[in-house]
């Protein structure tokens, strides 16, 4: 360890190589994103002999360069990808269904709605230059823009495909569940309630690797209820918990959230959802204080993929 701390020491005094967390705040992302990215093959860092990344004045000019295109540009991983092109092997799952076939069925939900491209827009926060390319099957979506296109449509991401159950009925079978293929494969996303009303239920299984990719908002509450695996979950990149079987975490969905498994096994949770809470008093969405409920969530020690430490109480 002592080794591995002065080789690193000694590369970030000779201004040659950064370590990640050096790396991290030059460029304005967090260590998980620039871990994500190392296994997606958008940047390759030189590795210390245990394995920690060392990154060049190359490497964040790249960095950089993939972070507009994240925030400013909205794009996801895919597009990212098809942008700037890998630098280093490619670890990713299986992609995501086809994009004419996505493409035609959010075309088919736009206009049954009557909407135009600016009002969809408009609602999601997404751009009509990239909704435009997602209809026309020329962008893929990530798992956040996925959630707030379903916001949008006043569904679920499951029914965003094509496999959204023809029938009311109060069971559902496992192999009858509207399910939806995200995150380049890595994100499984199930409805548990056949037709989704003030209620939404999903199952939602996280490969190594996967996650939201971004933070998203949306009208509404939460609940989720992990079953398996442990999941980094950050609500407006302030607070920070990893969520072990078990666990569940109450919070407002107008709150920014987002999360990733960075363990080596699949994350298995329960999500629950009221997408529009009236407040009891002032009778609006998002207006007044609600506590937030923690039921034996283990705050992380500011190691992993933010580098948070969550100092708030169980209960606030």
């Amino acid at each position: 360890m002592d080794a591995e701390r002065s080789i690193e020491e000694e590369a970030s005094a000779n201004g040659l190589l950064h370590p990640i967390r050096d790396a991290a705040a030059l460029t304005g992302v967090s260590p998980g994103l620039l871990r994500l990215w190392d296994r997606e093959g958008l940047v390759s860092p030189r590795r210390t002999p245990g394995g920690h990344r060392l990154y060049t004045s190359e490497d964040l000019t790249r960095l950089r360069q993939i972070n507009h295109l994240r925030t400013v540009d909205r794009l996801n991983l895919a597009a990212i990808r098809r942008e700037v092109g890998t630098d280093g092997s490619n670890t990713s799952q299986e992609p995501d269904g086809d994009l004419g076939t996505m493409g035609r069925r959010l075309r088919a939900l736009r206009t049954a709605r009557g909407l135009s491209l600016a009002a969809v827009a408009e609602q999601s926060g997404l751009s009509t230059s990239f909704l435009s390319a997602v209809e026309r099957g020329q962008s893929n979506m990530s798992v956040a823009n996925l959630f707030k296109l379903a916001d949008a449509y006043g569904t679920t991401v499951p029914a965003l495909g094509e496999n959204e159950p023809t029938s009311q009925r109060s069971v559902l079978h496992p192999e009858d569940r509207p399910r939806y293929v995200a995150g380049g494969g890595r994100v499984v996303i199930e409805d548990l309630i056949a037709a989704p009303g003030a209620l939404e239920a999903q199952h939602v299984e996280i490969l190594p690797g996967g996650g939201s990719e971004e933070a998203y908002t949306h009208p509404g509450e939460e609940l989720i209820y992990v079953l398996s695996g442990s999941l980094l979950f950050w609500i407006d990149d302030q607070e920070q918990y990893r969520l072990e079987p078990g666990d569940t975490l109450y919070f407002r969905s107008t709150e920014s959230h987002r999360w990733w498994n960075e363990g080596d096994v699949p994350v298995s949770v329960l999500w629950i959802n009221v997408p529009l809470v009236q407040h009891p008093v002032t009778g609006s969405e998002g207006q007044g204080a609600t506590p937030r409920h923690l039921s034996g969530v283990r705050r992380d020690s500011g190691h992993g993929a933010g580098g948070v430490t969550n100092t708030t109480s169980g209960t606030r």
